[in-house]
């Protein structure tokens, strides 16, 4: 009766879609984010602080790179693995 009970708890349980979460962040959260920072980059910029300025898209675009590199990696692990360990 208790795995019963158990199978139509699973059975019955709502599915969740997390594409349509992180397609949401992707479309609205980050270019909010990257409005904020450019606003921030131009008002600083008027202040006559380009040294920051500088560092501060540097910073940016390595952080960008990091994220594609590693979902490029999430993307093609069983690859990588098979190409590295072949044997």
């Amino acid at each position: 009766m208790n795995n019963l009970l158990a199978q139509i708890t699973v059975l019955a349980a709502p599915d969740f879609n997390s594409r349509g979460v992180v397609q949401w962040a992707v479309q609205n959260i980050i270019p909010l984010v990257l409005l904020v920072v450019g606003i921030g980059i131009i008002a600083s910029a008027r202040k006559g602080q380009m040294s920051q300025n500088a560092m501060t898209v540097t910073n940016i675009m390595l952080g960008c790179v990091v994220i594609a590199g590693a979902a490029l990696f999430y993307g093609f692990a069983g690859s990588i693995a098979t190409f590295v360990f072949r044997g």
